[in-house]
């Protein structure tokens, strides 16, 4: 039997103007847990902090919301929230203050308690190379454990030979940050640059294959989505290209692997499918590990903003968070395979 659910998550209020950059993990437990930039105005500079909720009944009610990190006086800006988890169940954040520009850092805090109770922030600015970049950021969305236990988190950066203001977001390049000891130490991957197809690209998601390899789906300034293959998840990328068939208007989107046991591997990849504006959220399936999307589902013709996915492989429950305007709202949809997929 297939199932379909929506609700509003976040809207404004007297102390957030706009909840922006989502971010989902499910844990090992099954609770989900969602999280976001909350901003006192819409700026990707705004004063904001990190919130995080937990839902332990499936997305249908969520906790009060839990301060991961606050805006202050020196660093206003805390962004890109990142979490996944390892093989120990250890849960991972990552995050950074003012894009590491103006003495800003980048920091990790863990949770050994299914996102209860969480550590105090770690500097981990010297492993992102800092001496190489300006702005820096992670994902945003979600990391991924490889199955050799890396963990993996996409990043965009600015390198200072480009000679771009302090601040600037752009022209960037991408790469991933990774840990081989369950976030003990961290390294930065080979750097995918700008291409005659792909230029500048920035907010990445990761997702395994089938075969274990890591597929990085890539937003860039063109009106369409990109992709990467590596065995390991930092180096050796192949297939670096833009994939045609998914269009997108230059906006965040997020791809995860669906794997209950029970139909084909499936990679669930959703986005604003359209070259203009930010609508027309759509979801779709493939079966190929990211070379084609069969399916496609319709999930909102007229909102639309970043998007991120999720599942519950145990539950059968896949998740799309995504904004309306710039996150002024943001919507929560469930639904499982079977609505997904039939009639398809």
């Amino acid at each position: 039997m297939s199932f379909y659910d929506a609700k509003e998550l976040w809207r404004p209020t007297e102390e957030y103007s706009n909840h922006r950059i989502p971010g989902m993990l499910v844990t090992n437990c099954g609770t989900l847990l969602v999280y976001c930039e909350a901003r006192r105005t819409a700026s990707d500079w705004a004063t904001m902090d990190i919130l995080l909720q937990r839902s332990t009944d499936g997305g249908a009610s969520f906790s009060s919301p839990y301060k991961l990190a606050e805006g202050n006086e020196t660093h206003k800006t805390v962004n890109n929230p990142v979490m996944m988890q390892d093989k120990n169940g250890r849960i991972h954040f990552l995050y950074c203050e003012d894009y590491t520009v103006c003495g800003g850092r980048a920091l990790r805090r863990y949770s050994d308690d299914d996102g209860i109770s969480w550590s105090e922030p770690i500097d981990v600015s010297e492993a992102t190379q800092p001496e190489y970049h300006n702005a820096f950021a992670f994902g945003p969305g979600h990391g991924i454990t490889a199955p050799d236990g890396t963990l993996i988190v996409p990043v965009w950066m600015v390198p200072r030979s480009f000679k771009a203001p302090i601040r600037s977001h752009d022209p960037s390049v991408i790469s991933t940050f990774y840990s081989k000891d369950n976030g003990e130490s961290w390294l930065l991957g080979d750097i995918l640059q700008t291409t005659a197809e792909i230029i500048c690209p920035n907010e990445t998601v990761a997702a395994l294959t089938s075969g274990g390899e890591v597929y990085l789906n890539i937003r860039f300034k063109g009106y369409c989505r990109a992709r990467a293959y590596s065995k390991n998840g930092y180096s050796d990328w192949r297939g670096y290209l833009p994939d045609y068939h998914l269009p997108d208007p230059q906006c965040f989107g997020s791809v995860a692997a669906y794997n209950d046991g029970k139909h084909p591997y499936t990679l669930i990849f959703a986005n604003c499918a359209t070259k203009e504006g930010r609508s027309n959220v759509t979801v779709r399936a493939s079966f190929d590990d990211g070379l084609t999307y069969p399916v496609s589902r319709l999930i909102d013709r007229e909102r639309g903003g970043y998007v991120e996915v999720a599942v519950d492989n145990v539950a059968g429950v896949i998740y799309l968070l995504y904004e309306d305007k710039f996150g002024t709202t943001d919507h929560l949809v469930r639904f499982d395979y079977e609505w997904l997929c039939e009639n398809q």
